[in-house]
């Protein structure tokens, strides 16, 4: 049985950062960013994906190599995804679709069904896509029989109609919602962002995480709605990309560990740490346990409760 599936894009990038240099053709996207992150904790962990034919082979082998099942992604006529990732500070980035590019719609469709293996994973992520998909994969994987744990990421990009998520009733079946601070305020602008987590994990009984970026997350737990921050980890940057992403699959690996609320969320922080370490998914420092659980360690002793 497999730990973790993760569901979405696998893109190919060029990254401007702020420096103004550019990283070209780096593997990236969210489906394998979070994968990576659930493999810093779990064992078996697979990615259901597509991926353009000039880079399929490539591609497989270096998942492959990571120790993350590659036998969820298909290769696609065309490039697939291709992604220009612009920087312009730290945690605010554009990602513009290059003209060579698959659309965001082909990738959803070619994905196809689960393959049979992956059907009995304990946890499904579904990593940022189109709503269309994201939503149709809510709908799939939360009436599988063994009733697996689902949790879901988004972007909120200009070239992603975002209207599809504005009403939250697809938080009845996740366990867990993890968008980003930014995201939340561009799709649902509330009027206090805590409130806004709050009132959500109490009404739909879905924890529900705001990542930060530099300033960590704010977690309110399910049906109670009890608040916490936790801290970033100060580490050396190389490029943000896929931090959040990362963070969503540590913080599942937790969840199917039966870890409590602030350890998930520590283990999400660490792998968005090791994430920002290196240029792209794959580059990612792969850590001894020990350092693994020293920064987790590190990260639960500076956990803030606001209510107490």
């Amino acid at each position: 049985m497999m730990d973790v599936i993760t569901i979405g894009w696998l893109t190919v990038d060029d990254i401007v950062l702020t420096d103004g240099t550019c990283r070209q053709a780096v593997v990236g996207g969210g489906a394998i960013y979070s994968a990576v992150g659930a493999r810093l904790f779990a064992d078996r962990v697979g990615i259901h994906s597509v991926c353009g034919k000039p880079y399929f082979e490539r591609v497989a082998q270096d998942v492959s190599a990571r120790g993350i099942d590659a036998g969820g992604i298909r290769a696609i006529k065309g490039n697939g995804l291709e992604l220009w990732l612009l920087h312009e500070s730290e945690v605010h980035k554009q990602q513009v679709p290059k003209l060579s590019s698959s659309s965001a719609d082909e990738m959803d469709r070619e994905r196809g069904p689960l393959p049979c293996s992956y059907r009995t994973a304990k946890a499904f992520h579904i990593a940022p896509q189109t709503p269309a998909g994201s939503l149709a994969n809510v709908c799939e994987l939360s009436n599988l029989g063994h009733r697996p744990i689902v949790t879901m990421d988004i972007l909120s990009d200009a070239f992603i109609d975002a209207r599809l998520y504005q009403d939250l009733a697809f938080l009845d079946r996740l366990a867990a919602f993890l968008p980003s601070e930014s995201e939340i305020v561009r799709i649902w602008r509330p009027p206090s962002l805590e409130g806004w987590l709050r009132e959500n994990a109490v009404g739909h009984g879905c924890h529900m995480i705001a990542k930060l970026g530099e300033k960590g997350s704010l977690l309110a737990e399910a049906r109670t709605g009890r608040l916490s921050h936790i801290p970033a980890l100060d580490v050396q940057v190389a490029d943000t990309t896929g931090a959040g992403d990362a963070y969503c699959g540590g913080f599942i690996a937790g969840l199917i560990g039966g870890q409590p609320l602030a350890v998930c969320a520590a283990m999400g922080t660490v792998a968005a740490s090791y994430v920002v370490e290196a240029c792209g998914a794959l580059a990612t420092p792969r850590p001894l346990a020990a350092d693994r659980n020293a920064r987790v360690e590190k990260i639960l002793s500076r956990i803030r409760t606001p209510d107490g």
